[in-house]
């Protein structure tokens, strides 16, 4: 056979089998990522099993779940995790939360949550703890020690509510009360008469009258030189709203009356 004829056939035989190669890679890439999207969305494998929570002390694991949105059983590709942590936010006591896919079926909420830092009343005989935003947390039957304590409020709202506005003045003075002031404080209570002023209600007796919570530290220093100087007994009230210029009324003292013995 002519050498010519031989390479030729040799060539066409060469490019016959590089074209089925070809064809053989392109098919089995398809069948892959086909196979690939069938277990990323539709193999029970890939499904969510498993709902981890943590950092959650007041918040149970099952309101936490809830709250989420998302149910065991889905695939965990279409998970919004940025929508199911804000679904857990909208619980009374968290004030952050984050969900995160841990692959193949398990997703975890990591849960912080907020501090009570004041008390007042609320409905039903029961205390409401509220946190540094005026949210109220919960209703408790006992009063935890070392919280401000707020007065003159209207009953709080049920756990998830806010304080009206008039309670977060009073919120602001009392988280801002040194310690000192706080112990001789009864409650903070918005003023008579509105316009965001407050009150102090001293133990035993008497009123701080602090007007609007600006100006905190100069107003808390007036206060402390008024109490360390001046004879507190019979206090009615002590108007610190010109700090520079403090005015002190007291109630009128007690008479006592002697009364004659008869025979």
């Amino acid at each position: 056979m002519d050498p010519r004829i031989r390479r030729r056939r040799v060539e066409v035989r060469r490019e016959e089998g590089k074209r089925r190669f070809r064809v053989l890679i392109g098919v089995t890439a398809v069948t892959a990522v086909g196979c690939a999207g069938w277990v990323a969305n539709g193999s029970a494998l890939l499904d969510l099993d498993h709902m981890v929570v943590a950092g959650a002390v007041h918040t149970t694991v099952e309101e936490a779940r809830f709250a989420s949105g998302l149910r065991r059983g889905e695939p965990l590709s279409s998970i919004d995790q940025g929508g199911a942590a804000r679904g857990v936010e909208t619980l009374p006591w968290v004030l952050h939360a984050s969900v995160v896919r841990r692959w193949p079926g398990t997703v975890r909420i990591a849960v912080e949550e907020r501090r009570p830092v004041a008390v007042t009343a609320a409905g039903e005989g029961r205390t409401a703890l509220v946190d540094g935003s005026g949210r109220v947390l919960d209703w408790v039957e006992e009063v935890p020690p070392g919280l401000a304590v707020l007065a003159g409020l209207p009953p709080a709202g049920p756990a998830g509510s806010m304080l009206a506005p008039e309670g977060v003045a009073a919120l602001t003075v009392a988280v801002a009360l040194p310690p000192e002031l706080r112990a001789r404080t009864a409650g903070v209570a918005p003023a008579e008469g509105g316009q965001g002023e407050v009150d102090i209600r001293l133990n035993p007796e008497g009123t701080v009258r602090l007007g609007r919570p600006e100006d905190l530290d100069h107003k808390f220093e007036a206060i402390r030189t008024v109490f360390a100087q001046v004879d507190l007994r019979n206090l009615a009230v002590l108007d610190v709203r010109r700090p520079d210029s403090p005015v002190l009324t007291r109630r009128e003292a007690p008479v006592k009356v002697s009364t004659p013995r008869v025979g």
